[in-house]
């Protein structure tokens, strides 16, 4: 049977969830439609979830469609969080589907966050169908809808239901027919295929519905296209129409079962036996319980390393939310047990470096995390680390003299979540302190030192210098390796990774390249520590001699006002260090993108709606860092660095 891994992506309220619930009960998966204002979803499983009514964390669901021409396909649907501060958790979903449907209200339209999932599809190449949701409510529209989702797709949007009496409970559908909904569509689909285009202004014969509806599903596969149905999810209108949409204009999986093994890790949870439990999706080839498995593992410096285990235990998906004990071929998604140190983002099998890369910028704020109950301390360390296991980006860590526990963060929210599930899944009262913005270090120029050992019998050279920004770093030989002991690389290894987390201000330096340039050692041979202090002393002089900038973080932004708060708006930006793009502006709303300090948006996000009396939409993601100007802030060493830190 034909599979489709499908994903549904929304901004927040949009009516994801509530579409998911009604697609499971459509398709016979369920016999009651659960409410995520009654707690009582399929997806939103976590009672954290159920108890905020959004998704926080990735869920898998199975059904069957039967479509009208006969066709069956097997549907895995990957229910992905709808907000910003979980966007790395989104885009992991994103990056194992063949399709997705994209929810929008037809009352509100398109939103910031929105046109952020819209981007990430079209980067991710992922076709993707649309549902106006909520054409019962008061102030849905048709032609806005439709003329926002134009605006903001790279393709184009094509309609193939029509809403009447829109805002209302009487509020219906019809299928689109008739010659003027025909040329429409031909009209369309000829400014993206050469042989429509000519077909149609040759005009000797007509194109059928049947033909350009069969265009539309080959532009729709190529993401130039994309159907659009009206209704509402939580009635049910419509949702037959995008139960059917699935199968005619969304590709199936495609990928051999046959060749050798590449599957990519998207989740990881624990059983209730406390096992590690990865979700994987299967490119190519199939994977067996207790088959032997190479894996591959990305660090976040980019550093690659290989890894050999045994899947103890692989299950597919058969039905609503129930696995089975088959064998995982291409196409599918399955849930891996034995290999204890797999984690987000690796691969298995083969290695596919453009699947490896990551989409998406590391957080740009850290927290300390304080247990109420001293008591408590040596397990909240471990319950924080179990849920790193499900998003490595929040880093869970020790820092500083004190050992203090800090997470990394992407916002408010997600501090707000991680305090929820240490209390509900851990038992774990705790608090957090202020959030402080996370600052890096970039190289200024180039710099050189050496130094040798008081004996005289240890010798080490060091260059460090720029790299491209996001590069991370780099570390190469200038030397001769047999020059020293295996031993002694490692120790300068090592040292180098420790001593490149705190800069010349306190920060973590990154983006460059760091060259061995001088290896000596003669009898008697020096023990291992000898490099590492040289290390340590050496590529701080080198890094003095080369000077670092602190970066600040910066998150992307976009804003959706009414046209008559742009002025107020504007200001704000200015007051909080953002910098707007040129404005685009629309009938009765304006949309502002540009960029903030990362620092600035928790606080930027809670004066919008006084400002934009409630009717502002602002969404944001991580971009990167930027110079900071003036004083550049200083971080509290974990050592007593002080003599090399400047003034």
């Amino acid at each position: 049977m034909p599979l489709l891994n499908l994903g549904i992506v929304a901004h927040v309220d949009a009516g994801k969830t509530t579409l998911t619930e009604r697609l499971l009960f459509e398709t016979g998966v369920t016999t009651s439609i659960g409410r995520v204002d009654h707690g009582d979803t399929i997806t939103d499983a976590d009672a954290l979830e159920r108890q905020r009514g959004i998704t926080i964390r990735s869920a898998v669901v199975t059904f069957t469609v039967h479509s009208v021409d006969g066709r069956s396909v097997k549907v895995n649907l990957i229910d992905t969080p709808g907000h910003s501060d979980f966007v790395a958790e989104v885009e992991r979903a994103l990056a194992v589907l063949d399709g997705a449907v994209l929810v929008v209200s037809a009352v509100e339209g398109v939103q910031a966050q929105t046109r952020v999932l819209i981007r990430i599809l079209e980067r991710l190449q992922i076709p993707f169908i649309i549902f106006a949701n909520k054409i019962d409510r008061v102030g849905a529209t048709y032609d806005n809808t439709m003329a926002a989702l134009r605006e903001a797709l790279t393709g184009d949007a094509i309609a193939l239901t029509q809403p009447t009496d829109l805002g209302s409970k009487s509020a219906t559908i019809t299928t689109r027919n008739g010659m003027g909904y025909l040329d429409d569509l031909v009209e369309r689909l000829a400014e993206y295929d050469d042989q429509m285009l000519s077909r149609y202004i040759d005009g000797a014969r007509p194109l059928t519905e049947r033909e350009a509806l069969a265009a539309l599903a080959r532009l729709t596969a190529t993401g130039k296209l994309h159907p659009v149905y009206f209704g509402s999810a939580l009635t049910g209108l419509g949702v037959a129409d995008v139960v059917d949409g699935l199968s005619r204009y969304l590709p199936v999986a495609t990928g051999s079962s046959d060749g050798p093994l590449h599957a990519s890790v998207f989740k990881i949870e624990r059983s209730r036996s406390g096992h590690k439990v990865a979700f994987a999706r299967i490119h190519a080839g199939t994977l067996t319980a207790r088959d032997s498995v190479v894996y591959h593992h990305r660090s976040p410096a980019g550093a690659l390393a290989t890894r050999e285990g045994r899947a103890t235990s692989v299950r597919t998906f058969t039905s609503g939310t129930a696995t089975a004990p088959e064998p995982a071929h291409a196409g599918e998604i399955a849930t891996i047990v034995g290999l204890s140190d797999l984690e987000i983002g690796d691969q298995l099998g083969e290695w596919d470096a453009a699947k490896g890369d990551r989409h998406f910028a590391p957080p740009g704020l850290e927290a300390v995390v304080v247990a109420n109950s001293p008591a408590h301390r040596p397990a909240l360390f471990e319950a924080l680390s179990q849920l790193a296991e499900q998003d490595p980006l929040i880093d869970a860590r020790l820092d500083g003299i004190d050992h203090e526990l800090t997470v990394s963060l992407y916002g408010e929210v997600q501090k707000e979540v991680l305090l929820a599930r240490l209390a509900t899944e851990f038992g774990i009262d705790a608090a957090f302190l202020p959030t402080q913005t996370v600052y890096v270090e970039r190289v200024s120029c180039v710099g050189e030192a050496s130094e040798q050992v008081p004996t005289g019998n240890a010798t080490l050279g060091l260059r460090i210098e720029p790299a491209p920004v996001a590069s991370g770093v780099d570390y190469r030989l200038a030397v001769e390796r047999g020059w020293l002991l295996p031993s002694f690389h490692t120790a300068v290894e090592e040292t180098l990774s420790t001593e490149l987390e705190e800069g010349l201000y306190g920060w973590k330096v990154t983006d460059c390249v760091v060259t061995l340039t001088q290896s000596r050692y003669h009898a008697p041979t020096p023990p291992a520590g000898y490099f590492r202090s040289l290390t340590a002393i050496v590529l701080r002089e080198a890094l003095r001699r080369a000077g670092t900038v602190v970066c600040a973080p910066v998150s992307e932004f976009e804003l959706d006002v009414p046209n008559g708060s742009i002025s107020k708006v504007l200001q704000m930006l200015h007051a909080a260090g953002a910098i707007p793009e040129p404005l685009e502006m629309r009938t009765t709303r304006c949309r502002i993108p540009g960029t903030i300090p990362t620092e600035q948006v928790h606080s930027f996000e809670q004066r919008l709606p006084g400002l934009t009396q409630g009717e502002g939409y602002f969404s944001s993601r991580p971009l990167g860092y930027e110079p900071v100007h003036g004083s550049p802030p200083t971080r509290v060493s974990r050592s007593d660095r002080s003599s090399t830190r400047p003034a």
